[in-house]
């Protein structure tokens, strides 16, 4: 795998996609951790499709249910996991069914110290991974199937990072099998880091599986035709952005936010 030589890194731009960058935010308290905004849409958007998904049993209280799996990308520091785990507590669910994950070794090794201090049922999973590395992604096979997949902007986060281009030849070992299959279809294929994403969480679902992403971007799913082999698109709902402190008393445009819905095929 090796990025596109083409695309150039503008001057200055934040290194979204290098761990040391957040790393750095992290270690030093330069990130207060909530990116957009708190996220409360996107968490309840996850929740209804939780507590309305279909079980084994349909006659069982929701008390009862089996505790869901869900796979947090790039929390960060943000509370929106820790918001997370109080609503599975609330509804009878345990914590170690979200798995934590991020790039950030910084930002694994804060939240896996909060966790230590929980009981072991309620303690979230957090491992830290690369999610354009098939390699680090293979690691959460053990926790799959997952029934639902919470991203708050991280998806935005590796859009900024190169496209990738894969050969059919490349060590099948650190590439992704849905990857794989397009590369015995079509040869030499180039990705971009959306793509990529997408195909890697394949294995780690099953069909029926949502996607809940809040991005900053109207397109953020556009033009990534690999992705809709397996992802559908079901939702997309605008909502106005929290605004900031202003130094001027002109109107300004409403600025929005996108929550995305994705269902696995």
């Amino acid at each position: 795998m090796r990025p596109d030589p083409s695309r150039t890194k503008r001057t200055g731009a934040p290194d979204y996609d290098d761990p040391s960058f957040w790393d750095t935010k992290f270690a030093t308290g330069q990130d207060i951790g909530e990116w957009l905004n708190p996220g409360e849409v996107l968490l309840d958007a996850l929740l209804s499709f939780l507590e309305n998904r279909p079980t084994p049993n349909p006659e069982a209280k929701p008390e009862e249910h089996a505790t869901p799996r869900v796979l947090h990308l790039g929390p960060g520091v943000s509370k929106l996991g820790t918001r997370l785990r109080d609503a599975f507590v609330t509804r009878g669910w345990t914590g170690n069914g979200i798995v934590n994950v991020d790039f950030s070794s910084e930002a694994v090794r804060l939240g896996q110290d909060v966790e230590n201090r929980q009981d072991p049922l309620q303690a979230m999973h957090w491992m830290q991974t690369d999610l354009r590395s098939w390699t680090d992604v293979s690691r959460l096979l053990p926790f799959a199937p997952f029934d639902a997949i919470l991203d708050k902007s991280t998806s935005d986060a590796i859009a900024t990072s190169s496209p990738v281009t894969l050969s059919p030849t490349a060590d099948k070992s650190t590439i992704c099998p849905d990857v794989q299959s397009i590369l015995s279809s079509h040869g030499e294929t180039t990705l971009s880091p959306t793509e990529l994403l997408a195909l890697h969480l394949v294995p780690l679902t099953k069909r029926g599986c949502k996607w809940f992403v809040l991005s900053y971007s109207t397109m953020r799913f556009d033009n990534v035709p690999h992705l809709f082999a397996h992802w559908e698109v079901v939702a997309r709902t605008p909502f106005e952005a929290p605004s900031g402190s202003t130094v001027t008393k002109a109107y300004t445009p409403p600025v929005y936010h996108w929550l995305y819905v994705l269902r696995r095929k």
